[in-house]
């Protein structure tokens, strides 16, 4: 006979496995400025480890919601618990930063179950209204865990040292094992035993050649990598520039965090009122403002960390107003693919590992970028910005003049029409 959780045990168990992925990611963030001394390194290799962790957390949840469609959530999610468990013995182990990046590595590797599994799990067993509080809930404390994870890192740093961080992810990854093997009961009613290898290709290969999906995904992941990847350069900006210390800079971040809480619960307000397409109109040229914003202080020379902090918090609210659109939106896009019904899990992975890929591509490529002066910040919120813009406009929009909705200026859609 099939036994089912309980909605409120579902509930805070997905709730908690969330947390534990963006705790893996943002919880020793505010001990890597000091890394650098205490491993004898650079600080471009330091932030390489960043680099390396969201590329497995990233590339995992691909490999962990294709297996949990075949084997079933709770298997999948009690090996990827213990995989990032070993991760963490590991890096508290480091003597290197060679040993620290690998260990990183596997623990980010086993901690992207987190959003895939969360989001499938109560997809499982929740319905219609329970579902959807559920939802909003997760969605809310995924948009502040980066921010309050540094925080609880930040206080542990304080008190005792950086190896402690990972000591307390080890005891959070035993407790979540406890709880899947003892309490949480299968979700997965039926799995897809024959389920291959060269199947998920397929899947795969089909989504990714979905034009309207593409726009979406992409879109949602580039202007999302650059919030993800501010929390990962945040505290060279705060610490180093700024002279914050390691346990108080971590609290500016809950700005930032509930900036992208708040753009993505008034974008639902929102939906009610206006179509979708104009909120996402809305949601850039948000992000534009915060890029203007900061290009004005640039000329007048005026450099502080009120300035970054509130250009991150339009950023954020920026990407409160696209994130869940797109996220929607792309998931849809292949609702009447025959070839592709039926594997939202993998689709959902993909648009989860997609955010983690480009913030790792994002965070290597600024790794030796310090942002001493504004413009520099400037340039950055306003290229993600504009890329993101760009893939929307030729892979959505086509010529169809999203402009015409922001202005409505008939010059505007005369040039256009007449490319």
């Amino acid at each position: 006979m099939y036994k089912k959780n309980s909605a409120k045990f579902i509930n805070l168990f997905a709730i908690s496995i969330s947390l534990y992925g963006y705790f893996t990611i943002n919880i020793g963030l505010p001990a890597y400025p000091s890394l650098t001394e205490y491993f004898g390194t650079t600080e471009a290799l330091v932030k390489f480890s960043i680099t390396v962790l969201l590329l497995g957390f990233g590339f995992s949840q691909i490999i962990w919601g294709a297996l949990s469609e075949k084997y079933g959530r709770r298997f999948v999610i009690i090996t990827a618990v213990a995989i990032s468990i070993i991760g963490s013995i590991f890096t508290a182990m480091a003597n290197s930063i060679e040993f620290f990046t690998i260990a990183r590595f596997i623990e980010g590797f086993g901690a992207g179950f987190a959003t895939v599994l969360s989001r499938a799990i109560i997809a499982d067993s929740l319905k219609d209204k329970t579902l959807h509080k559920t939802i909003s809930n997760i969605v809310a404390i995924v948009a502040l865990a980066p921010a309050i994870s540094p925080i609880l890192g930040g206080e542990i740093l304080y008190l005792t040292s950086w190896q402690t961080v990972y000591i307390v992810l080890t005891i959070l990854g035993v407790l979540l094992i406890y709880s899947a093997i003892f309490q949480l009961k299968e979700t997965h009613k039926k799995p897809n035993k024959s389920l291959s290898f060269k199947k998920v290709l397929s899947i795969i290969s089909t989504i990714f050649q979905h034009k309207k999906f593409m726009g979406y995904f992409l879109s949602y992941s580039i202007i999302l990598s650059g919030l993800i990847t501010f929390y990962t350069i945040s505290p060279y900006i705060f610490i180093n520039q700024f002279n914050f210390s390691e346990n108080t800079y971590s609290y500016l971040l809950i700005a930032v965090g509930g900036s992208y809480a708040f753009g993505s619960l008034f974008s639902k307000r929102l939906i009610e009122k206006m179509n979708s397409k104009k909120i996402l109109a809305l949601g850039f040229l948000i992000g534009f403002s915060s890029g203007i914003f900061t290009f004005l202080f640039y000329l007048l020379e005026i450099y502080n960390f009120y300035i970054v902090l509130f250009a991150m918090i339009l950023y954020g609210i920026s990407c409160g107003f696209i994130s869940p659109i797109c996220n929607a939106k792309a998931i849809n896009a292949l609702e009447d693919d025959k070839k592709s019904n039926g594997h939202k899990g993998i689709t959902s992975s993909i648009l989860g590992g997609g955010i983690m890929i480009f913030s790792s591509l994002l965070t290597f490529s600024i790794a030796k970028i310090q942002f001493d002066t504004i413009l520099k910040i400037c340039l950055y919120i306003s290229c993600l910005v504009s890329v993101s813009f760009l893939v929307f406009w030729f892979l959505i929009e086509k010529r169809k003049l999203l402009f015409k909705n922001m202005f409505n200026l008939k010059l505007i859609y005369i040039f256009f029409r007449k490319k």
